[in-house]
C-alpha cells in the first residue's frame, strides 16, 4: 500500500515569504553583480517590477557607476560587512533618491565571496540646521578628546625617558586611550623607561587595576621599562596585588622624585648637585 507523505515546505520559500514581509527594500546578487532576488519594498523604492531587476546589474539601481563602485569598494574594505552607507538610488523612472545601504558578502563552504545582500533605505538628507548640530557634536568630541589629551600628556623629559602624568577620574576607557597613546609615543621615541605619575589619578571602576596591570605588561613586551609613582590607594594597591606574579618587578614609588630618580638610575644616569 503507498504511503502519502505531507508536502514538504522548502527551506527557501520561507526565507523568501520572510524577505518579501520586510519593509526595508532587499537585494541579492550573484558573484557577477547581477541581482537575483528584489523583494516588494525594493520594487516600490526603485518604482518597477520585479522582472525589471532579476538578471540586470545592480549598477542600475545606482545613480551612476561610480556611486556603485564605491559601496562596492567600502564593503571588500570592511570586511565584508557594512552599515549604514550613504548613497543615491536611480528609480525606474529616473528619480534620485538618497539610501543608506547595510549589507554583507555571501560565501560558499570554502570562503568564497559568491554574492552578497543588502537592505536600502530612503532617507532624509540632513537640513542646514541638522548639519550644523552636527558639527557643533563633532566640535564638542574634538574638545573632549584635547581634555583627554590635557588630562593625561605624555612627553619625553630627556632622551630615553619619557613622562605620564594622569590627573583626575581613570576608567577603563580612559586608560584604554592611555594605553594605545604611550605604546605609540614608545614605538615612536624609542623610550627605555615610561615614568607614569598616578598621584593625582583617582580610579573610576572595577577593572582599573587590572588594566593598569596590562599596560604595564605591554609597555615591557615594547622593549620599555616602567617606573609607577602615586599608587596610594590601599584599594588599588590590594586589588592589583594578586594580578602581579612577582611583586618586586614592579619599580613603584610614594613620590615623584623618588620615582624619577629611579627612571634615572635604570637608564644608567642620575642627578648630581652642582659644587
Amino acid at each position: 500500500m503507498e504511503t502519502i507523505r505531507p508536502a514538504e515546505r522548502s527551506t527557501g520559500g520561507y526565507l523568501e515569504a520572510l524577505l518579501q514581509g520586510c519593509p526595508d527594500a532587499v537585494i541579492a546578487v550573484d558573484g557577477k553583480g547581477l541581482m537575483t532576488f528584489a523583494n516588494k519594498a525594493a520594487c516600490e523604492l526603485l518604482e518597477c517590477e520585479m522582472r525589471d531587476l532579476v538578471g540586470r546589474s545592480i549598477v542600475t539601481t545606482y545613480e551612476n557607476e561610480e556611486r556603485a563602485r564605491e559601496t562596492n569598494r567600502k564593503l571588500y574594505l570592511s570586511g565584508g560587512v557594512v552599515h549604514c552607507h550613504e548613497s543615491v538610488a536611480r528609480t525606474k523612472t529616473g528619480r534620485l533618491i538618497p539610501t543608506r545601504i547595510s549589507g554583507a558578502h555571501l560565501k560558499d563552504s570554502s570562503g568564497n565571496v559568491t554574492g552578497s545582500v543588502g537592505y536600502f533605505q530612503a532617507y532624509r538628507p540632513w537640513t542646514a540646521a541638522e548639519s550644523r548640530q552636527q558639527e557643533f557634536c563633532q566640535e564638542l568630541q574634538a574638545r573632549l578628546e584635547e581634555w583627554q589629551d590635557l588630562g593625561s600628556p605624555v612627553f619625553e623629559l630627556w632622551p630615553g625617558l619619557s613622562v605620564v602624568v594622569v590627573v583626575g577620574r581613570v576608567d577603563t576607557s580612559r586608560l584604554g586611550q592611555l594605553k594605545r597613546r604611550l605604546l605609540d609615543h614608545i614605538k615612536i621615541n624609542k623610550t627605555r623607561v615610561a615614568l607614569i605619575d598616578l598621584s593625582a589619578a583617582i580610579s573610576g571602576d572595577d577593572e582599573v587595576p587590572l588594566q593598569l596591570v596590562k599596560l604595564l605588561r605591554m609597555v615591557r613586551l615594547v622593549g620599555a621599562q616602567s617606573v609607577v609613582v602615586g599608587i596610594e590607594s590601599d584599594m588599588t594597591a590590594e586589588a592589583m596585588e594578586p594580578l602581579v606574579p612577582d611583586i618586586a618587578s614592579l619599580n613603584t614609588f610614594s613620590s615623584l622624585q623618588a620615582g624619577l630618580e629611579a627612571s634615572l638610575t635604570l637608564m644608567g644616569l642620575q642627578i648630581c648637585k652642582k659644587a
